[in-house]
């Protein structure tokens, strides 16, 4: 099954609701992602494990919000 890079919705604007559940999502998998790089670097502080999920939430989080399903299209590794 191929992913489209175009949304079919081109041309409009996505509305406040929608933008937090496209941040809500893309924080869910940036959590994912921070915790499995805290379990790769395991010797860790404790600060240092909770900057790098922050960071990854953010990034994730933002990119979802600013890029919808192009973002989501480019995740080759989650297939």
């Amino acid at each position: 099954m191929r992913i489209e890079p175009q949304s079919t919705f081109t041309g409009r604007k996505a509305d406040a609701f929608e933008l937090k559940i496209r941040f809500a999502c893309g924080a869910l998998l940036g959590l994912v992602v921070g915790l499995g790089m805290c379990v790769r670097l395991w010797p860790l502080s404790i600060f240092g494990a909770c900057v790098l999920v922050a960071l990854a939430v953010a990034a994730c989080g933002f990119c979802a919000a600013r890029f919808g399903d192009r973002f989501w299209a480019n995740l080759r590794w989650l297939q």
